[in-house]
């Protein structure tokens, strides 16, 4: 069984090791996380209310797997669940869409409909709420709409399923979901939107008539490292620049200066910089890079 787990995303909760690797809720809701244990929820972020700053669009937003339940300590009432694989989607789904045909607003989850057809105003205002499987899939496929299904056509069917025999949904949904190849190319339209398909350090973007580019996605603390696939660990950077970061030659200081290793010694690279000698932001502050993550960089990949 899924679940929606719904938040409102301050500073703390959208630092690193916040919503993406634990969830924070009132023990009323404790059967249905542990129903969704070792399974996929998804994300919700309700609309503020009049004068209230949350970070990040509203929507449902990200997916993760639910690993582990337990008490919240020092705080009775309250329990923790342990997330992994946290995924932001491609794009923000909203909380419903017009459906033209039928005249009325289609919400993807069915207990948000009343039986006069009026929006359950109790049911929106739960925290965590049950999810089938078919509403999870309907938000998964608006969410990954640019590469669900390329990718999906692109999986080649384990042979213990036996011959031509598709494998369980969720078997297929887990293999997508947690392939480093489909999580990059999410990471990379994302981060790349972000950014404007320009590079961050250079203001380069240089795009060929197929719409190949020279511009890649670093992430700012590495995967291998336990950086997530999120927007604000993310950064676009040219090729030749991308191999310097990753190699420690150039990193990002606090206000988002642009530093060099005392071993980078290349003139020409200089011409290309920023003469700011700042990086170039996204528009949306939401999506700028966490400073923990450039912090991560600075200490344990940048050669001084």
């Amino acid at each position: 069984m899924h679940a929606i787990f719904q938040i409102k995303l301050t500073d703390e909760e959208a630092a690193p090791g916040g919503h993406d690797r634990r969830y924070r809720f009132r023990d009323k809701y404790l059967d249905i996380v542990r129903d969704a244990l070792d399974d996929w929820i998804i994300y919700y972020q309700p609309a503020p209310r009049a004068g209230t700053r949350v970070i990040g669009s509203t929507g449902y937003f990200a997916t993760a797997r639910v690993t582990s339940v337990y008490p919240l300590a020092g705080r009775p009432g309250y329990y923790e669940a342990s997330l992994e694989q946290y995924l932001e989607l491609e794009e923000t789904v909203p909380f419903s869409v017009p459906d033209f045909q039928l005249n009325k607003k289609f919400y993807f989850e069915k207990s948000m409909v009343q039986s006069d057809g009026r929006m359950n105003s109790h049911t929106i205002q739960q925290q965590v709420r049950a999810l089938s499987n078919q509403e999870y899939e309907k938000i998964e496929r608006a969410g990954f709409r640019k590469n669900w299904h390329e990718y999906e056509e692109l999986l080649v069917v384990a042979p213990s399923y036996g011959f031509a025999e598709d494998p369980p949904e969720s078997v297929e949904r887990d293999r997508i979901l947690t392939s480093r190849a489909f999580r990059d190319r999410v990471f990379r339209q994302r981060v790349g939107k972000a950014y404007n398909m320009r590079c961050a350090m250079t203001g380069i973007s240089l795009q060929a008539p197929d719409g190949t580019c020279e511009l890649e996605c670093a992430h700012i603390k590495p995967v291998e490292d336990g950086g997530p696939d999120s927007l604000n660990n993310g950064i676009l950077l040219f090729q030749s620049i991308h191999w310097m970061f990753d190699n420690g030659l150039i990193s990002i200081g606090p206000d988002y200066q642009i530093l060099k290793s005392s071993r980078y010694n290349e003139p020409k690279i200089d011409g290309l910089l920023n003469e700011s000698g700042k990086i170039t932001l996204p528009k949306n502050s939401s999506h700028f890079p966490h400073p923990e993550f450039l912090r991560y960089h600075r200490e344990h990949i940048f050669l001084p």
